[in-house]
């Protein structure tokens, strides 16, 4: 006759080992619930501090692409066959503009870069205010291109409104004909102080929280 007591402590070891394997299961779960927010978390930190480095950064960047002061190596490889002297004079400066465009080619395309990481993490309305920066860096391009190809326009025509915006565009030029005054800077102002306002809390909220 087989003994009961030993099939009672079967059925009992078997349901404690179940309810251990539940609790086991169970908190392993939290523990990667928890670890996946925590990755989730690190990653939005990385992305927003990189945000707001390159808000700080594009300050200076474009601070030495505007600079009014040109030096002679900045337009040496300027090409000038079968332009006059007055020529080359008239363009030099735009020409070095532009080559200092090329000199912050590694800022411009961790720009590039990092637009796809904020719209992830912050949204895609983010996309905005990361197109100030670039329409303010293709307002200058397109100044500096025109200041070029338009070397003496006249007073009173389009082609004197179209140099006198460009000059705006470049150096914040203050001129009654100027129809957009200041348009750069806006752009360059409303992008920095956008990014600030999305990632600055996120990122000092968290170094308060671990400092």
């Amino acid at each position: 006759m087989s003994d009961p007591w030993a099939f009672g402590w079967t059925q009992l070891l078997a349901i404690v080992g179940l309810g251990m394997s539940g609790i086991i299961s169970f908190l392993g779960l939290r523990t990667f619930d928890k670890w996946q927010r925590e990755k989730v978390h690190e990653r939005k930190l990385e992305v927003a501090f990189e945000a707001l480095t390159l808000a700080y950064e594009s300050t200076m960047v474009f601070d030495d692409i505007r600079r009014r002061l040109v030096r002679e190596y900045e337009w040496a490889d300027m090409p000038t066959d079968g332009m006059s002297k007055e020529q080359i004079d008239r363009s030099r400066t735009s020409y070095a503009l532009i080559n200092r465009f090329g000199r912050h080619n590694d800022f411009f395309d961790r720009v590039l870069k990092l637009q796809p990481k904020i719209m992830a993490v912050f949204g895609p309305e983010t996309e905005a205010t990361m197109n100030k920066l670039h329409r303010a860096r293709h307002l200058i391009q397109l100044a500096c291109e025109m200041l070029i190809d338009i070397p003496d326009p006249k007073a009173g025509t389009e082609e004197w409104d179209l140099v006198l915006q460009a000059r705006s565009d470049i150096w914040d030029h203050k001129s009654s004909g100027v129809k957009e005054p200041e348009r750069v800077t806006t752009l360059l102002r409303a992008f920095r102080s956008e990014i600030e306002a999305k990632c600055g809390p996120f990122v000092n909220q968290d170094f308060q929280t671990h400092g």
